[in-house]
């Protein structure tokens, strides 16, 4: 707030003017003006009036007497003063500051609020608050973007951001991988190869080709476990027990110097991890100059919800709505795993139908691949991987792998041609 310019009563009276212009409220006010940012009963009323009959009437009251009616036959001079003071006083100053005193007046509610959820041991819910108090005011600048006028910001951005998985035939479905903001789903039943995707995904962005820096949580591993399987991708090989392991290491070194342009880090968040901590890992990476474009959590449905629900299924999807946020705000791609019913383990393919616990996961993410395999492909080392989703392609594409458990290596080997879609080619 500026030292010169306080927030006090006169301040405050020609804000409620302000509300009076209809010009000034569809493009400002109407974003950011609440009656409880008002500290005195009367500016609290009249501005409730004001807005309860801009709410009715699409429009400002231009006559004293609707305001008056409004408020019960109350507070006459204070709207008289209101109304004179439209005509007379220089507002220019008060419309520059008002963004900042609802940012203030909003943040002073959230603490005031939060109290009851801080003795609860609700911490989520009361930075919840805050973050919303802080966002007042945004939607002032982001008038939105016009599909054809800017063109050159929205188009050229969707590509620039995209992130390869790694596997050729799914980056060719996906023409070029997915876009910052957007998350990916690994979906799997349970032992059948979901950790060893994402770590392909991971290793599909860091490696040349591609170069983004990775950022990988794990809450079912241990770090070490993490960054153990990372290596076998990076060298096509578990070491032996009998093995200089010294050797191993320079190896891993070579090869990555090799094959990987981005960076790897694996933090372990353990299975009590928030989404708040996840938010506060990215910020202190980013503080410390890297920039993630890739984000990998292994078990989001491990992640503590930010809001309790009376249903596990209804904290999930607030689980997976707040990680899909997460991406947008630090303008990264997201890819999780999460498991399928356990009727899924004799399928030969895995759809939507078979989401564990939450459907709801399934219109949140915007692509969601099965891990498909039946006993005979796991002894040839084969697997499948079944487009269960594409929101903006073509979806039930099947893609046929090699699948090297020891290696910790998916490789995709070409499309499978159905046997309709074969029969429409002959045609």
């Amino acid at each position: 707030m500026s030292e010169a310019y306080s927030y006090d009563r006169p301040f405050r009276l020609k804000v409620i003017a302000l509300c009076l212009d209809d010009s000034w409220m569809s493009r400002y006010g109407n974003f950011i003006i609440k009656p409880e940012y008002f500290e005195q009963a009367d500016e609290e009323a009249i501005t409730s009036a004001i807005l309860t009959y801009r709410e009715k009437y699409g429009c400002s009251p231009t006559d004293t007497d609707d305001v008056l009616v409004l408020t019960n036959g109350q507070h006459k001079k204070t709207i008289s003063i209101i109304y004179k003071g439209r005509e007379e006083w220089d507002l220019q100053l008060a419309g520059d500051e008002v963004v900042r005193f609802a940012k203030e007046q909003a943040a002073k509610l959230a603490i005031l609020d939060s109290v009851d959820d801080v003795n609860k041991g609700d911490i989520q819910s009361a930075i919840d608050k805050m973050k919303s108090a802080l966002s007042v005011g945004e939607l002032i600048n982001s008038p939105g973007i016009d599909p054809i006028r800017d063109v050159d910001t929205w188009l050229y951005e969707y590509w620039s951001t995209k992130v390869r998985t790694g596997w050729t035939h799914v980056d060719n479905i996906l023409e070029g991988g997915i876009s910052a903001g957007e998350m990916g789903i690994i979906m799997a039943p349970q032992n059948r190869g979901k950790s060893m995707s994402l770590i392909n995904l991971g290793y599909g962005a860091a490696s040349i080709g591609s170069g983004k820096n990775v950022v990988h949580f794990t809450h079912e591993m241990r770090q070490s476990q993490v960054a153990k399987r990372y290596a076998a991708r990076i060298t096509f090989r578990f070491p032996s027990q009998e093995e200089d392991l010294d050797h191993y290491a320079e190896e891993i070194v070579e090869a990555a110097r090799r094959l990987l342009v981005g960076h790897i880090r694996i933090i372990g968040g353990g299975k009590k991890m928030t989404i708040h901590e996840i938010d506060s890992y990215l910020h202190r990476l980013e503080d410390e100059g890297f920039e993630p474009d890739l984000i990998i959590d292994d078990y989001p449905d491990l992640l503590v919800s930010p809001r309790r629900y009376k249903e596990r299924r209804f904290e999930l999807s607030e689980i997976y709505s707040s990680l899909r946020s997460i991406a947008e705000d630090h303008k990264c791609v997201i890819w999780g795993a999460s498991q399928s019913r356990r009727t899924s383990h004799s399928k030969e393919i895995i759809t939507l139908e078979d989401i564990a616990e939450d459907i709801g996961k399934a219109s949140i993410a915007d692509i969601i691949i099965s891990l498909c395999q039946t006993r005979e492909e796991g002894e040839m080392e084969q697997c499948r991987l079944f487009m269960a989703k594409v929101r903006d392609g073509k979806n039930h594409s099947t893609i046929a792998a090699k699948f090297y458990g020891v290696q910790q290596a998916i490789i995709t080997t070409g499309i499978i041609i159905r046997k309709s879609d074969r029969e429409q080619t002959d045609v």
